[in-house]
């Protein structure tokens, strides 16, 4: 994910759906969740190249058409038609590409509906037709008055359950391709470093929760991505570190705290080590609306 960047925050809740989606797009929104039908978002309000973007509601997204290059937390994708994405809360993305014919249904859903994980799958053309089928029945659903509750929750958690569904049928498909085991333990890592990095900051632990050594952790990730262990952890803690001065009003000393450094003049070092600028230098030049050139 690339430095020199602010991060947009971005709720369901402050956007204009209608001129996100498009004006052929339909949408539906209450205080259970959000849905778009057929959205294409042709000026870019959301799907801006090279933005980096916090989602704080869970979201469902199915491709229809068009291509996206795109880095999740801390994985890089290649979206496109039958993609189906599943994001937990908080998740953080950048846009690398964005085609100019991208066409999405998508979800966001509100504190009803629990995500615990996300989930990155390609639908095969069958599951691509009944998600899309669920879609347009919660739809109805939804738009019926009064509004059916309970009936359009249960619908939207037997979606989610129906990703995850997609998803570990193709870890299980004997026609993915193999990957490495090297590659297999880095992502494995970096999820668990998206998952703990505001409270772990060393290698040992997340060894221990690979169940490998410190040193074996640290070749590995050193081979697969051609980056150290800590890189990848500093970056999480940056990029989490970036989110709360950016979004959040919170004092430095309160989001040392958070980040559970052992006092303000450490995560102001450790801020100004890896951005060149310090945490006060960052969040006054965002707020004047600066291009931020950081290193990296």
């Amino acid at each position: 994910m690339s430095d020199g960047k602010s991060i947009n925050y971005f709720s369901i809740d402050s956007a204009n759906l209608q001129e996100l989606a498009g004006a052929e797009s339909h949408v539906f929104n209450n205080d259970d969740l959000s849905i778009i039908l057929n959205g294409r978002p042709s000026d870019k309000t959301f799907f801006r190249e090279g933005e980096i973007y916090q989602l704080p509601e869970p979201r469902l997204l199915l491709f229809l058409d068009g291509e996206a290059d795109v880095h999740l937390d801390l994985e890089q994708y290649h979206f496109g038609r039958g993609t189906v994405i599943l994001t937990t809360p908080d998740v953080i993305l950048e846009f690398e590409r964005i085609g100019g014919d991208v066409e999405v249904c998508g979800i966001a859903m509100k504190e009803a509906v629990h995500v615990s994980e996300s989930v990155i799958a390609t639908a095969t053309p069958n599951d691509f037709k009944l998600l899309l089928r669920m879609i347009y029945l919660l739809w109805d659903m939804a738009t019926q008055t009064p509004f059916r509750r309970e009936a359009v929750l249960q619908m939207t958690r037997a979606m989610v359950a129906n990703v995850q569904s997609i998803k570990q049928a193709s870890d299980n498909s004997v026609d993915k391709p193999a990957i490495s085991r090297h590659q297999e333990l880095f992502q494995q890592f970096k999820t668990l470093v998206s998952r703990h990095c505001e409270r772990e900051r060393n290698i040992p632990f997340y060894a221990g929760e690979m169940r490998i050594s410190p040193h074996h952790l640290s070749a590995v990730i050193s081979r697969a991505s051609g980056r150290s262990a800590l890189y990848w952890i500093n970056r999480a803690v940056v990029l989490r570190a970036k989110v709360l001065l950016r979004t959040s009003s919170l004092l430095t000393y309160e989001i040392a705290e958070r980040l559970h450094f052992a006092n303000p003049p450490a995560f102001n070092n450790f801020f100004k080590r890896e951005t060149g600028l310090t945490p006060k230098e960052y969040r006054e030049r965002n707020s004047r609306g600066e291009r931020i050139e950081e290193r990296g």
